[in-house]
């Protein structure tokens, strides 16, 4: 149920409505961000959904759970006039269901790579304990052993990313809606112009 109130004509696609009517000058911003973590990460495509998909579970969002960039990054980023052939679905092999069954489970569950853990780690930690993240060395050193540090930057806006938008949609309840994310494009990118 949103937390906002939201007109009828809008009851399907409640973000699509605060997104044009509420504060687009606050939205398109985050938007903004947001295609441009999808466009531009240098992760590859199974390290970034490491980090968007533990980062939905732990905001809650019930469409960002459903989300897969291998699917839906295209529609995403074509709804808003983007050309995803270059975004991060194709970065390397895409995940299986698998993958994002046990993401929640990433530190007994066989099929992550050690530096797919070490963005799940760092994803939930980002999320949970900033502040303790932010002061483990040990951490720290494993990070810097497989990552470089743009990749490490690129981790931390692609976290700050999703722990933003995924909380704003469920927080407000707009995940809650019967609307998948694509049928709300039409309106975001109308939204967005």
């Amino acid at each position: 149920m949103p937390r906002i109130t939201i007109p009828e004509e809008f009851a399907e696609a409640p973000l699509a409505y605060v997104v044009q009517q509420v504060a687009p000058e606050l939205t398109t911003p985050l938007y903004d961000l947001s295609k441009a973590v999808y466009k531009h990460s240098i992760l590859s495509c199974r390290e970034f959904e490491a980090v968007r998909a533990r980062i939905a579970q732990i905001n809650g969002c019930q469409i960002c759970q459903k989300f897969r960039a291998i699917t839906d990054v295209p529609t995403y980023l074509a709804g808003f006039g983007e050309d995803p052939s270059t975004a991060v679905q194709t970065r390397g092999p895409a995940p299986d269901e698998d993958f994002y069954l046990n993401v929640a489970d990433w530190r007994t569950a066989p099929n992550y790579s050690e530096r797919e853990k070490i963005a799940i780690d760092f994803a939930e930690r980002f999320s949970e304990s900033p502040d303790a993240l932010g002061y483990d060395e040990e951490f720290w050193a494993k990070a810097k052993a497989v990552f470089t540090e743009a990749e490490i930057y690129d981790l931390t806006v692609t976290a700050a990313t999703f722990v933003a938008t995924g909380r704003f949609v469920h927080v407000l309840g707009f995940d809650q809606s019967t609307c998948a994310l694509g049928d709300a494009l039409p309106r975001l990118q109308a939204a967005a112009e």
